[in-house]
């Protein structure tokens, strides 16, 4: 999740403190932009509603207390999907504005309510269904592919729920 980005916004934090640089904030942003969507995400860290090609960022207040479980699936993901997103579109629409109302108001039911992926009908990763499934059976509120995946995500009201999904 987010691995080559967060190591590049890892370089960038480190090389600005190590040559005391003393770039701002706002200045390492749009140096991560240059090096790819999700790393000013990953340097400004916290919750933060995302737009543009992932320039954009507003912070926003944490959201509720919840816990998750990530499961990576066994088999192989096939990017060759994400052409399809492209050629088709997506019927996967994340209702981002009342995700935002949601976040500010401490409503987990209703983040997780207008949560969705756009990529995740078109990645192609095979398991992604089973895995939700069986996340949702084992108390998600949701339960969805990360960004391009191809790991599944669950997000859980406490952390009993969560660690019986883990195990599960």
């Amino acid at each position: 999740m987010a691995g080559g980005s967060a190591d590049a916004a890892a370089v960038l934090v480190g090389l600005n403190e190590l040559y005391g640089a003393r770039l701002s904030m706002s200045e390492l942003c749009a140096l991560g932009a240059s090096i790819g969507a999700d790393v000013p995400f990953a340097l400004m860290g916290g919750t933060c509603r995302v737009q543009g090609v992932g320039d954009l960022l507003k912070p926003l207040p944490p959201v509720p207390d919840c816990w998750f479980t990530v499961v990576m699936p066994v088999t192989a993901f096939h990017p060759g999907g994400l052409c399809r997103l492209r050629q088709g579109g997506s019927t996967v629409h994340p209702d981002c504005e009342t995700q935002e109302a949601a976040v500010r108001a401490g409503d987990l039911d209703a983040v997780c309510a207008a949560a969705g992926n756009a990529l995740e009908e078109c990645s192609g990763a095979k398991d992604t269904g089973a895995i939700k499934a069986l996340l949702r059976e084992h108390g998600a509120v949701t339960a969805l592919m990360t960004g391009s995946g191809a790991a599944v995500f669950g997000i859980f009201r406490d952390e009993t729920s969560a660690r019986a999904a883990a195990a599960a």
